[in-house]
């Protein structure tokens, strides 16, 4: 067998073994994409509606779950009804400094000197006021409102210039005095159905 000829048979054999690998990988990839069509069909992106206004749905449009096949309705009518958590968004505004803050959330929204907040699900850390304490205040759900309360700050939480006693509703337009600190709420948007 001439140096040519086997030459001419090695890239024959490297050409065949590039293109098995490559067909391997194209079926690989095309099986991982028909087992993942099925889980991204049920999954559903935040969509954050509200209009001008903030005004918000109070009544929750419910998915009428239809039996398969073979399934009794009386089994699944005996299945609690789990409710799905919204995410709410908030965007704050410093009326001195202009800085915005945004915060993608389900509970609670932290604000303080520290500067890590990790007993928060999301913290806005204000550290060069020394009059805000570590813990200062906190932005908290419940239900389909939002509201402010204060973490038994040393010098007090204010909105929209009243001391902050106990949970107070907050709303678009609102004023939140931290220390020498005023955030305006600009938006407040929670995830739609």
């Amino acid at each position: 067998m001439s140096s040519m000829s086997y030459w001419i048979l090695m890239i024959l054999l490297a050409a065949g073994c590039a293109g098995m690998l490559a067909g391997s990988f194209i079926s690989i990839k095309k099986r991982k994409a028909e087992n993942a069509a099925p889980r991204r069909k049920g999954r559903r992106q935040p969509n954050y509606s509200g209009n001008e206004e903030d005004q918000y749905d109070t009544a929750r449009r419910r998915a009428v779950r239809r039996p398969e096949q073979g399934q009794n309705q009386a089994s699944q009518d005996s299945r609690p009804q789990r409710k799905k958590k919204r995410q709410w968004k908030i965007i704050l505004e410093n009326i001195d400094s202009w800085e915005k803050y945004s915060f993608v959330f389900y509970d609670v929204v932290g604000i303080g000197r520290a500067r890590e907040g990790k007993m928060y699900e999301k913290y806005l850390p204000l550290t060069e006021d020394k009059r805000i304490s570590k813990a200062h205040c906190v932005i908290v759900r419940r239900g389909d409102q939002l509201y402010l309360k204060d973490e038994g700050s040393r010098n007090g939480t204010f909105l929209n210039g009243q001391r902050v006693e106990q949970p107070m509703p907050l709303q678009k337009d609102d004023i939140i005095g931290v220390g020498g600190i005023r955030l305006e709420v600009q938006r407040v948007l929670r995830e739609s159905d």
